[in-house]
């Protein structure tokens, strides 16, 4: 029987938490610890992880000590800065573990995490959700293959308004360091739309189970929020070492909510998909249709890492994957600064007594027409925008900033 750990079970976490119990009840595995420092706000599932046999603990090193060669996988549904330091401390205790997108904020980060792994020959996965996908991996396939040619583009479009109470949920929301002075770089492509900039980047490999190797980066970052500190709203260019470019546009202060839609472009056909189904064309004939079942996207993560916990051969979407979407992120915040919309072009709205969130003028018209286009964000669309330079990533390994 597999035995697990989880660190947390508020917020995000308690979805991990649900569906280990569900594990647990059906038999495929075991949770043996688990950390929550909240013990007095979270008395119904500490009292129902304690009767199924788990150990409960305010510290998640003692526990980690405690327990030490004795977890299989350590789940870490934590803020984005823990991941690196609880990730590496899980796996000297003897654990394989699994932490949340996006694997870090740094590179920096993603190398201490890789190299503690190869010492301690234990494995970390990303809870890139989108990738264990059956359907992807299928499209993935057919792009290898070159079952519709060369790959020549993949672009992603992903509008998700979010609001006052999205912002205040945590103390890093919004922010490009938390309160302990640690990266997070919170934004649409490294938290909420992280998905589909990690899964456009996997499309973009050379094999199956390969993302992209990255060449350079370029990206148009704005803040139309003025209540946060990081962008709100980008325009990222990714060129890979083949020349396939993947063109990423994304907002939080869009007027509708749309997508993510991905348009993958071959020499002879393109595979789209809204996350709901994936539509296959060759010669501008619809060839093949898959659904998606998006209820099953959590599990499949979780049965991957049961199935690899055995067999060291076994498809997760590791750090060798997830380095891509980092470096992709690294290279926009270096490559543009974070550039403040002019309030002629922003609007409050109210939603409710307590609940507000800002939209720009025009703006979902202005991406969807970069996303048809494949062009950037740019002073084109508005005169105070401006694309930031084009970053090479070749031997990138210390994240900057631009502040300038």
């Amino acid at each position: 029987m597999v035995k697990v750990a989880l660190i947390g079970v508020s917020g995000f976490a308690e979805v991990h938490y649900n569906n280990l119990v569900e594990f647990q009840n059906d038999g495929k595995l075991e949770i043996v610890a688990a950390t929550v420092i909240n013990q007095a706000e979270e008395v119904v599932k500490c009292d129902n992880l304690k009767n199924l046999g788990c150990q409960i603990f305010k510290d998640y090193q003692e526990m980690l000590s405690s327990f030490k060669n004795k977890i299989d996988i350590c789940f870490i549904p934590t803020g984005i800065s823990l991941h690196a330091p609880m990730a590496i401390a899980a796996m000297q205790s003897g654990a394989n573990c699994i932490i949340e997108k996006p694997a870090a904020a740094t590179i920096e980060d993603v190398i201490a995490m890789r190299k503690v792994s190869k010492e301690t020959q234990k494995f970390i996965a990303v809870g890139f959700q989108t990738i264990y996908v059956p359907e992807i991996q299928q499209a993935k396939k057919i792009i290898v293959d070159q079952k519709l040619g060369l790959l020549k583009r993949v672009k992603v479009l992903g509008l998700w308004p979010r609001d006052y109470k999205y912002y205040s949920r945590n103390n890093w929301a919004g922010k490009i360091k938390d309160v302990r002075g640690d990266w997070v770089l919170d934004s649409p492509f490294n938290n909420a739309l992280a998905h589909y900039l990690n899964v456009a980047c996997f499309f973009a490999g050379k094999t199956e189970h390969t993302t992209a190797d990255i060449k350079s980066v370029q990206a148009t970052l704005c803040r139309i929020n003025p209540e946060i500190e990081n962008a709100d709203t980008a325009s990222i260019k990714v060129i890979t070492k083949s020349d396939i470019e993947i063109l990423f546009h994304t907002t939080h202060a869009s007027e509708e909510a749309f997508g993510p839609n991905i348009v993958i472009e071959c020499e002879n056909g393109t595979i789209s998909t809204d996350m709901s189904t994936i539509t296959i064309k060759k010669n501008n004939k619809e060839d093949q249709v898959l659904t998606i079942d998006q209820s099953l996207q959590r599990k499949n993560i979780i049965n991957a890492l049961i199935q690899r916990v055995s067999d060291s051969e076994a498809f997760v979407c590791g750090l060798d994957i997830a380095t891509a979407h980092t470096l992709a992120v690294n290279g926009a915040q270096k490559s543009s600064k974070i550039i403040v919309a002019d309030q002629n072009d922003i609007e409050k709205l109210n939603i409710d007594n307590d609940n507000y969130r800002y939209i720009c003028k025009d703006l979902d018209k202005v991406l969807h027409k970069c996303f048809e286009t494949n062009t950037m964000l740019n002073s084109e669309h508005y005169p105070w925008l401006s694309v930031g330079d084009i970053v090479s990533m070749e031997n990138y390994t210390k994240f900057e900033i631009n502040c300038t």
